[in-house]
């Protein structure tokens, strides 16, 4: 089962080797401890027994958000952060998280994700309108400016604890009610877009691994089974 796990966060992985600003899961796995050290008592196990172990626990998914590389492509409503933090966006109901900075124009002129056409928040937390008539820039600040006006400054935040983020499709990223949104000052560049985060040489070495334990563990579970079927029938033909 640990195998399996890991096999099925890797594959993710994989599949989103191309996705903008991906961030690429670690399945991790902890040592479980033996039923005697647990319990304290070692009446039913032997030495040999207790150094096999107790098998392995499968611990929460932890997504590594370090930067990517930049990709440039020149548009000017393509956006990406050079350091940690998230653009916000708006679903109606609740904000979002997204290092995704592929924007548009939608029907009412708001800046609008690509996936889904969420609004993009300004630093006040509201929806940014942008004149279509008009070429806009976004300097290093996040600042957008059309002409000589200042529009609004893209709301980047970031937060003390990314670990309890929580993944929700579309690149997107929620946050427990208990975790604090903060804003940053964070380097942005227009036209250009960060890059997955996924290594496909390191992944596919991953699954590789994990590919040949599990393998492994179903060869064993096959010795195991066949091997109490042997002790049963000669045993039943011994009595």
């Amino acid at each position: 089962m640990a195998s399996s796990y890991r096999q099925d966060v890797v594959a993710n992985n994989l599949a989103n080797v191309d996705t903008v600003a991906f961030k690429r899961d670690l399945a991790l796995l902890e040592a479980r401890r033996t039923q005697t050290q647990q319990a304290g008592s070692s009446r039913y196990s032997t030495a040999l027994l207790e150094g096999i172990g107790g098998g392995t626990f499968a611990l929460p998914t932890h997504t590594d958000f370090t930067p990517a590389s930049l990709k440039q492509t020149g548009s000017s409503f393509d956006v990406a952060l050079t350091e940690k933090g998230f653009f916000q966006v708006s679903d109606g109901s609740r904000t979002n998280y997204s290092r995704d900075g592929r924007f548009k124009l939608d029907q009412q002129n708001q800046l609008v994700t690509v996936a889904g056409s969420l609004p993009v928040l300004s630093d006040a937390g509201t929806a940014i309108t942008v004149n279509p008539d008009t070429e806009f820039d976004i300097d290093a600040t996040g600042l957008i400016v059309q002409g000589e006006t200042p529009v609004a400054r893209l709301g980047i935040v970031d937060f003390s604890d990314t670990s309890k983020l929580r993944k929700e499709g579309d690149n997107l990223y929620s946050a427990p009610s208990n975790l604090q949104a903060k804003h940053v000052d964070c380097l942005v560049k227009q036209g250009y877009l960060e890059e997955s985060s996924v290594d496909p040489i390191g992944e596919l070495t991953e699954m590789i691994k994990s590919s040949r334990a599990f393998q492994t563990n179903l060869s064993m579970l096959k010795l195991q089974d066949e091997t109490l079927g042997l002790a049963v029938t000669r045993l039943g033909n011994n009595t």
